[in-house]
């Protein structure tokens, strides 16, 4: 398990690979990481204790204990606390696609041919 100190605390990566990354966050009181976004992670916020401040283009969104909060890729944004710590799960993914499945319509599944 990786650990770093930022200028906001300390991220413990949990886990990574090409597809999701997830780190455990614990946030000093009155901090923020920078304004920023991501071109193709989605990322998700669950609150584990304290209060976490989403700030975006539009406004400031507050997440509780125990709630989520995700932002888009393309989608500017940074995390604060404010007069309490924070501990936070973090789970950066890119999206999944459904559908991305092609099937050879001329060999379909079914009960096998004896």
């Amino acid at each position: 398990m990786e650990r770093t100190r930022k200028t906001w605390g300390e991220r413990w990566l949990l886990f990574k690979n090409d597809l999701c990354e997830i780190s455990y966050l614990e946030l000093e009181p009155n901090r923020r990481c920078s304004w920023h976004y991501h071109k193709t992670k989605f990322n998700l916020f669950f609150v584990t204790e304290g209060e976490l401040y989403i700030k975006l283009e539009d406004g400031i969104a507050k997440i509780e204990k125990f709630q989520i909060f995700t932002t888009k890729p393309d989608e500017m944004h940074e995390f604060q606390t404010h007069d309490k710590p924070a501990k936070i799960l973090e789970i950066m993914y890119v999206q999944y696609e459904a559908a991305d499945i092609m099937r050879d319509p001329t060999q379909l599944g079914g009960k096998l041919n004896e």
